[in-house]
C-alpha cells in the first residue's frame, strides 16, 4: 500500500506546487504590467495646440510665399487675442478672401529689422517658410480665414 501511495504522489504533484507556479506567473505578469504603465506615464505627451504641439502642415521654402509681418499690440481694451506677438498675414493669390493669420512662435529667428517693428509699428513684406500648428484660442471668423501658430524655418524681408 505504501508503494502505491508513492506512485500516486509522483504521478500527481501536490496541489501546492501548482498554486506556487500560478502565483509566480501572476506576479511576473503584474510586474510587467506595472512597468509598462509607468513607462507610458513618464513619456511626455504633446499638447493639442500651441507652439509645442504637433505640426499640422509645413510651408516649404520652395513655396516662396510672401506675407506681411507686424507686431500686434493691444489698441482696443476688448481685444486680448494674442497681443504682444509677431503675426504674419498671407492672402492666397487666387482667392482674395482666403486670408491666413499666423502667430510667430520663435521670435529668436527674426532679424533686427523685423524686431524693430515692436517700437515703430507698421509692417514689412516677408518671404517665409515654417511649420504650422493649431492655435489654442479659437476665434469666430469667416470660413476662409485661418488662425494658426507658425514655427519659422526661414524668413527674409522683401
Amino acid at each position: 500500500i505504501l508503494t502505491l501511495n508513492r506512485k500516486k504522489m509522483k504521478a500527481n504533484p501536490p496541489p501546492m506546487k501548482s498554486g506556487l507556479k500560478i502565483t509566480k506567473l501572476t506576479l511576473i505578469f503584474l510586474t510587467i504590467l506595472l512597468i509598462n504603465h509607468c513607462k507610458d506615464r513618464n513619456e511626455e505627451t504633446k499638447p493639442d495646440c500651441g507652439c509645442d504641439s504637433n505640426v499640422t502642415q509645413t510651408i516649404p521654402e520652395s513655396a516662396n510665399l510672401l506675407g506681411t509681418i507686424y507686431y500686434k499690440i493691444q489698441l482696443d481694451p476688448n481685444d486680448s487675442y494674442y497681443n504682444n506677438k509677431f503675426w504674419i498675414t498671407y492672402t492666397e493669390q487666387n482667392c482674395g478672401n482666403c486670408i491666413h493669420h499666423m502667430v510667430v512662435c520663435n521670435d529668436s529667428l527674426l532679424p533686427q529689422e523685423i524686431i524693430n517693428l515692436k517700437n515703430t509699428g507698421g509692417s514689412l513684406t516677408v518671404k517665409f517658410a515654417g511649420n504650422l500648428k493649431n492655435i489654442c484660442e479659437k476665434i469666430n471668423a469667416p470660413a476662409d480665414y485661418t488662425y494658426e501658430n507658425i514655427t519659422l524655418t526661414q524668413i527674409q524681408t522683401q
